[in-house]
């Protein structure tokens, strides 16, 4: 049986964390991190991300820029896998280190990369591209909040013109706690791996 091809486009819906473990701030900035795991042969990862500012751990991204809520326009085909992740909330300083760490691997791809993908953060349009991802362990960057990983096949997407949502359900990345406070112990929030909202893709197919 021949293996289904689609060219899909794949943007930010919308987010919901109940459990931002951000004391009383009710706006908070993270970074979404999206891999889609052997998309088509010869083609083990595709990585890319996302500023994302939360109100109260949610954000609706229908009315937001294309280019501020794009994530993918790849081909898929058979049984590929989709990895999500958002940091802990982030300030300035945080998203600067970030920004400064992903210009140094911009400079430092060779041109004869031609499989790189485009991951547009924040003040970054066009930066990184997949060197960044493979060498991300190397920066010692903003602990995860919540994670997520949906097995999917290229057959459950419409066929060309076609639009559909997918929600992945998140769950804590690390065992939460509230932020301490003088004379307070901290509080218990959330275990590694329980239930912590989600969040929900719109998948187009091209």
């Amino acid at each position: 049986m021949a293996t289904t091809r689609k060219e899909v486009e794949i943007t930010l819906h919308s987010i919901r964390i109940p459990e931002t473990a951000s004391g009383l701030d009710t706006e908070t900035t993270h970074l979404l991190s999206a891999d889609l795991i052997w998309p088509r042969i010869g083609v083990a990862q595709k990585s890319a991300s996302q500023t994302c500012a939360l109100k109260e751990g949610r954000a609706d991204f229908e009315t937001v820029n294309w280019g501020r809520r794009i994530l993918f326009k790849e081909p898929v085909e058979g049984r590929f896998a989709l990895s999500l992740t958002l940091t802990e909330s982030l300030d300035d300083e945080d998203l600067e280190q970030f920004f400064r760490f992903c210009a140094g691997a911009f400079l430092s791809i060779g041109a004869g990369m031609v499989e790189s993908t485009v991951k547009p953060v924040g003040k970054l349009a066009a930066a990184p591209l997949d060197y960044a991802a493979k060498n991300i362990g190397k920066y010692p960057g903003p602990k995860l909040l919540v994670e997520g990983l949906a097995e999917l096949d290229s057959t459950d997407f419409p066929e060309s013109g076609g639009e559909r949502l997918l929600t992945l359900r998140m769950t804590a990345a690390r065992r939460l706690v509230s932020l301490v406070r003088p004379r307070k112990s901290p509080k218990l929030l959330l275990e590694k791996g329980e239930p912590n909202g989600e969040v929900t893709l719109a998948v187009r197919t091209l």
